[in-house]
């Protein structure tokens, strides 16, 4: 299923107009195009409103220490065509305000509001997407932060691909001490096309966009799909999955694109986050409930594991991360599952997905100091 908008014939002749731009300087496709020309194809994708291509939506809270590092990630780009919209949380009470409107008063393509919707993440993100004007809307959290180039590459895929539903990208992530990253696959192994359902498939058996790492900083979604009505929204029981049941309701809305490019920081630091509060038995209570709903909107469920049996072989594929910070008798508890033939039997065929055709797709894991 494609995501049709009124734009899409418009974008199309503009994509071949820059292919033959691309063609005329002697180079083969739209990877090769300039920070100019991509800006130009850009703007003229969208001429008659005079909207920015890309909207960057930045929700906030009591973050005045990292909220600089985000912005000035945006506003040092090599692409010009954005817009950035950033919700706060806390509101001209709290203490990142100041710095809000220091930056807004700078540049004029930088706007600031206080969230309305009620308290909490879930609208927080939803008042700043529903406030931006972009064809794109690239969600970026606010301890997270822009690797150069970053606008200018989806700016690029996304005129590629003007149907997608949204596009994910790998994320450098960031720890005390180091930073760990990958380096750049071949081209031909960058760029990733998945249906409606391949994407559905493929977060249920967390696969290729777990891999690259899928959390919301890594998002470019197509703006009428949040015009259609898509929102991150709370399930009641999912209290506090909602990161992952919005991938899942995008997936619902069209194809995705994934690149496999660390065009992203994604800040891992010990500091207060919704994600460092959640226990493990929170976390797999959540999985869990994410699996059981998306396994209902798999057309072809022949060959897959149940819910129950995929969490089973998670809580095995989890224990190096997790036995420092739990009891050795929970961390035997989740040995034990591989003794299951259909443990067993999922981990097998993940191996071999993993060595087979993920693996040979991504780069080599780098590390470097902070």
């Amino acid at each position: 299923m494609k995501l049709q908008s009124s734009s899409d014939t418009r974008a199309e002749r503009t994509m071949r107009s820059a292919e033959s731009v691309a063609h005329d300087e002697g180079k083969t496709n739209l990877w090769r195009l300039g920070p100019r020309d991509v800006n130009n194809v850009a703007h003229s994708a969208d001429a008659s409103t005079m909207r920015p291509f890309i909207s960057v939506a930045v929700p906030t809270f009591r973050r005045p220490d990292t909220i600089r590092r985000t912005i000035d990630s945006i506003v040092g780009q090599d692409f010009s065509n954005w817009e950035l919209v950033v919700s706060d949380d806390e509101g001209s009470e709290g203490s990142s305000w100041p710095i809000l409107e220091e930056y807004a008063r700078k540049d004029p393509r930088i706007r600031i509001l206080e969230n309305h919707r009620g308290r909490g993440q879930v609208e927080n993100t939803n008042n700043a997407m529903l406030a931006c004007m972009g064809k794109w809307i690239k969600l970026l959290h606010d301890d997270d932060w822009l690797a150069p180039g970053a606008l200018k590459r989806f700016a690029e895929i996304s005129i590629r691909y003007p149907s997608a539903a949204f596009m994910t990208c790998a994320a450098r992530v960031v720890e005390e001490s180091r930073v760990v990253m990958r380096s750049d696959p071949p081209e031909q192994d960058r760029v990733s096309l998945y249906s409606s359902q391949q994407c559905l498939t493929d977060l249920y058996l967390v696969r290729m966009t777990r891999s690259l790492g899928i959390i919301p900083s890594t998002l470019l979604i197509n703006s009428a799909v949040i015009q259609a009505g898509c929102r991150m929204r709370a399930h009641k029981s999912i209290p506090a999955g909602v990161d992952q049941l919005f991938f899942v309701d995008l997936a619902r809305h069209g194809e995705m694109i994934a690149i496999n490019e660390g065009l992203i920081f994604y800040d891992a630091t010990r500091h207060p986050s919704i994600t460092t509060t959640k226990s493990y038995e929170d976390v797999d209570e959540v999985t869990l409930a994410v699996k059981e709903l998306n396994w209902d909107l798999i057309e072809d469920r022949n060959g897959l594991p149940t819910p129950e049996t995929l969490l089973r072989a998670l809580q095995v594929a989890r224990i190096p991360a997790r036995f420092r910070h739990q009891s050795w008798r929970t961390t035997m508890r989740d040995a034990m599952q591989i003794l299951r033939p259909s443990v067993m039997r999922i981990a097998n065929q993940y191996m071999l997905e993993y060595l087979f055709r993920i693996r040979p797709k991504l780069g080599a894991l780098q590390t470097r100091r902070r």
